[in-house]
């Protein structure tokens, strides 16, 4: 794969260290996926050296990118086995890099490089530009989704599975192998592109599958999807940006709580005196209450989890975009204690979450 990542929540430095150089510059050509670059750079960005024994220039793109990305509208794309991504969840860069010479006083390319960027991060212990290699974009391990057997799976019921990104090639193949019976469906990228996959194969639903990416006979990723049956609740359905800038899906399986919180505003009045008595109403308000609205709270149960869930936690948790039963939320809880199966056996996570919009509607 020739295209590198970057994971644009996190500095993605450029550096620019040449021999009889003055200063450097650094343009950015940033283009939807599947367009042609435009004729001129989006940004260009220009330093002088900070002295002549210290050549170094340094440039952070991150932020420029991250403006051309969006998450604005959330579709579980379940019509094919592999959807294509939405090409405002990601953006395309050219970066060209030049030094200015000492000697011609113009600049002169250096080299050029295209990059993808996403809206995800990488962690301190990861050192500078982490993850460039990384085309998957789900951490290998178990996930488990909501089922119900008692009803035969609608389309609604088949989504709750959720599907997750992964950029593929033609030497690519997916691999659903259904849990219990070993049985198969497989297909073959037959184009470059970022791809939603089916987490669960359809037909697979009410019993779950292991998905395997494969190139050749050789695996490079597998991931498990374990169906859960709740009887008493009405599972949570959580969706947020993960740390590789793709959306996940989590459930929480056991009891919910809804709360409203509301918040106003006062000032005194000043009340109308009527004559000749010098009386006034008694019935007005002396305080009066205005822009008065209001946010409703959600506390919810993960139920009984296994320890690898601290990392899904811990990614919506970072998360700057969650939606909660397909409503925008941010978090309340602001931390938690992560938990080992060796000291607690039964692990269960209760967490908070806020509307992230008024009650009432207030947009201008």
């Amino acid at each position: 794969m020739a295209i590198s990542n970057i994971y644009a929540r996190s500095p993605f430095i450029i550096e620019i260290n040449e021999l009889a150089q003055l200063g450097s510059k650094v343009e950015l050509y940033i283009y939807p996926y599947g367009t042609t670059p435009p004729t001129s750079p989006t940004y260009t960005l220009e330093k002088l050296i900070p002295a002549s024994n210290n050549l170094q220039t340094l440039y952070n793109v991150s932020p420029y990118l991250l403006e051309a990305i969006t998450h604005d509208q959330f579709i579980n794309n379940y019509s094919t086995d592999g959807g294509l991504l939405q090409v405002s969840q990601y953006t395309m860069v050219d970066i060209y890099r030049y030094k200015l010479d000492s000697f011609t006083n113009s600049y002169v390319l250096l080299d050029n490089f295209t990059y993808q960027a996403y809206d995800g991060y990488g962690y301190y212990s990861e050192g500078m530009n982490p993850m460039q290699g990384e085309y998957y974009h789900l951490d290998e391990q178990t996930y488990y989704y909501w089922a119900d057997p008692n009803n035969n799976p609608s389309v609604n019921q088949l989504e709750r599975a959720g599907t997750f990104t992964a950029y593929l090639t033609n030497i690519h193949t997916v691999e659903y192998e259904q849990i219990g019976t070993g049985l198969t469906h497989s297909y073959t990228i037959s184009a470059t592109d970022n791809y939603n996959l089916y987490r669960v194969y359809p037909s697979y639903y009410l019993t779950g599958n292991i998905l395997r990416i494969k190139i050749g006979a050789i695996i490079v990723r597998e991931y498990t999807f374990m169906p859960m049956v709740e009887c008493r609740y009405t599972p949570v359905v959580i969706d947020f940006i993960n740390k590789y800038g793709a959306w996940q899906r989590e459930f929480m399986f056991k009891a919910s709580y809804e709360n409203l919180q509301t918040t106003t505003t006062e000032f005194n009045l000043m009340n109308k005196f009527a004559t000749p008595f010098a009386s006034y109403d008694e019935q007005t308000n002396q305080r009066q209450q205005f822009n008065t609205n209001g946010k409703i709270g959600y506390r919810v149960n993960t139920g009984w989890v296994d320890e690898t869930f601290n990392n899904n936690l811990q990614q919506l948790m970072l998360s700057e975009r969650i939606l909660l039963d397909n409503q925008p939320v941010k978090t309340r809880t602001q931390g938690f204690d992560k938990q080992k199966n060796i000291n607690t056996k039964q692990i269960n996570y209760v967490i908070e979450f806020e509307q992230n919009n008024d009650l009432i509607n207030n947009i201008v």
